[in-house]
């Protein structure tokens, strides 16, 4: 099995310290970027939309974001809570971390594609909003290019890591495993700030936390991150695109046809993922805490102390989640009142 040295593992409090961190490294970026479409703002006309910039800045955020967590483990002497890619069970590589969640985004897509087109026509006509808001223009080799690289190769790592690997595994320790899945799926949806991406992002982030849990390792969820990116990527710049807004302008015409079609896709999807994660991936190992995990538990701290730090941990894991809400809303209205 391949693990993280002899570091210890996020508690609930480490675990939300390390969340809370990740949004400042997120927000420092945004407002490096902030400044540096500012100085260029004479040199490159539009730069806000322009595709080379925003895709650019996209790798600077996931490099920054893995900076952080090899830089914070290292610092901390913690370790994410899940290996990586082998399971102690058998000790070989398990083949179903690199195939099944290639099946599970192509359901996920499936079943979540017309909820997220009926949020799309809210957010359109209810909010204002328009429909390719938060869309980077991809007219160039580079951008495409960029595009890829951030969104199917680095953005899974690292926000995997951030958001299932720590965030969810410690605040399994306090919390109900559906609590820790719907909370830390919410923290991942708001940490992209993007209305118009509510329901793919939430999802997605619902789907990859019950893996974690499953499977208790971090590939799986990297692939299926990236599957599911990928796929969207190709739904967005090839011909099939066409093909799906003539299916959304047939369903639009057909309401009732929509409604059942709709909720048949969705119940079938949930119950084949359901399936999926609950028969088809492996378990997560069963294995014995490492000797400083033990100690840690021997030597526990009085009641009074534990909830205390508990309370902490409670608090800074809200103040994440309240800047991005607050962040959320601000980018929501900006975009409303844009159009």
């Amino acid at each position: 099995m391949l693990k993280y040295g002899s570091l210890k593992k996020y508690d609930y409090i480490g675990a939300c310290t390390f969340y809370l961190f990740a949004i400042v490294v997120t927000l420092v970026c945004q407002a490096l970027a902030g400044v540096v479409s500012s100085l260029l703002s004479n040199t490159i006309p539009d730069i806000e939309n322009n595709g080379n910039f925003n895709t650019a800045f996209m790798i600077v955020v996931q490099l920054a974001n893995m900076g952080f967590i090899a830089l914070y483990c290292g610092l901390k002497k913690n370790r994410p809570s899940c290996d990586l890619v082998r399971s102690s069970a058998t000790g070989k590589f398990d083949f179903r971390d690199l195939l099944l969640p290639i099946v599970a985004a192509s359901v996920l897509l499936a079943g979540m594609y017309l909820p997220t087109v009926w949020y799309g026509y809210f957010t359109t006509y209810a909010l204002k909003i328009p429909p390719d808001a938060g869309n980077v223009d991809l007219s160039s080799t580079a951008s495409v290019v960029m595009i890829v690289t951030a969104s199917v190769f680095l953005a899974p790592v690292a926000e995997e890591t951030i958001y299932r690997g720590v965030l969810l595994n410690g605040m399994k320790e306090e919390k109900t495993v559906v609590r820790s899945v719907m909370l830390s799926a919410l923290a991942f949806m708001l940490m992209h700030m993007n209305p118009v991406q509510v329901v793919f992002q939430f999802s997605l982030g619902v789907l990859s936390a019950f893996v974690m849990h499953k499977t208790g390792r971090l590939l799986p969820c990297v692939v299926l991150h990236a599957s599911a990116n990928a796929l969207a990527l190709v739904m967005q710049m090839t011909s099939f695109a066409n093909v799906l807004y003539g299916c959304e302008s047939w369903l639009t015409q057909n309401i009732a046809a929509a409604v059942f079609i709709t909720l048949g896709l969705f119940v079938g999807a949930g119950a084949l993922l359901f399936a999926i994660v609950k028969f088809a991936f492996g378990s997560a190992d069963k294995t014995p805490d490492t000797d400083a995990d033990a100690a840690d538990k021997i030597t526990a701290e009085t009641v009074v102390r534990m909830e205390a730090r508990r309370k902490d941990g409670t608090f800074r894991f809200y103040a994440g989640i309240m800047i991005c809400a607050v962040l959320f809303i601000i980018n929501t209205v900006v975009l409303a009142v844009g159009s």
